[in-house]
């Protein structure tokens, strides 16, 4: 069986160097457990497609179909090791960039597995750390720290930052981390300010009033 994923625009000027670092860096993971198995691509359709190997259709990470703590608890696990991997296993290492819940399939035995690898960038040899233009800031604001909202600056530490938003969400739910956040107020740079109520809260034992409600349901059940 073959997963097609057909880019939502065109291939331009602007987004070509990211449809082509996807292809290039998804072939060389291709064989980690934590990444789709890449076969192959198609650039002269009108949206160029990426063809992957599956065993059975995986599904996109939903946070209200994936209640257990356990699961989500395995789920952090294998994107840990997936970032890891491309932190380590190559003379250069790639930093993700921008973790994102839609970028997060789970196969038939509820691996969870990374499917776009167009936002990674490589770090120089001999470097901690590579600087991008304003320009190249992106996506989900959430998932990114300080120095790279602010200066540009891409590290390992960005993916560090954005696993701990993940994790945080597996715990809250998506929906209630946003709501928590006041996510309307905190998205913007000059308001962005971490509440203190998550460490707070966990030292004095009261997590039932910030995990995700389905999590204790399913607990109770």
């Amino acid at each position: 069986m073959l997963l097609i994923k057909k880019w939502r625009y065109r291939v331009n000027e602007h987004n070509r160097d990211n449809f082509c670092r996807d292809i290039a860096i998804s072939s060389m993971v291709s064989g980690h457990k934590n990444f789709m198995k890449l076969v192959g691509c198609c650039l002269e359709s009108e949206r160029p497609v990426l063809v992957y190997r599956v065993v059975e259709k995986p599904s996109s990470l939903d946070l209200k179909m994936v209640v257990s703590w356990r699961k989500r608890i395995k789920i952090a696990e294998d994107i840990a090791t997936a970032l890891a991997y491309l932190h380590t296993a190559f003379p250069r290492p790639f930093v993700y960039r921008i973790l994102r819940l839609g970028d997060i399939l789970l196969d038939e035995d509820g691996v969870a597995k990374l499917c776009n690898c167009s936002h990674c960038v490589s770090i120089p040899q001999g470097e901690t750390f590579v600087k991008l233009g304003c320009h190249c800031v992106g996506g989900d604001y959430d998932y990114m720290d300080d120095n790279y909202l602010i200066n540009g600056v891409v590290s390992e530490k960005t993916d560090t930052f954005g696993f701990g938003i993940f994790m945080q969400k597996l715990l809250t739910g998506e929906e209630r981390f946003r709501e928590l956040y006041g996510w309307s107020e905190w998205k913007t740079l000059e308001n962005r300010k971490f509440p203190n109520w998550l460490s707070k809260c966990m030292g004095e034992g009261r997590v039932d009033e910030i995990v995700d409600p389905k999590i204790l349901e399913h607990l109770q059940w």
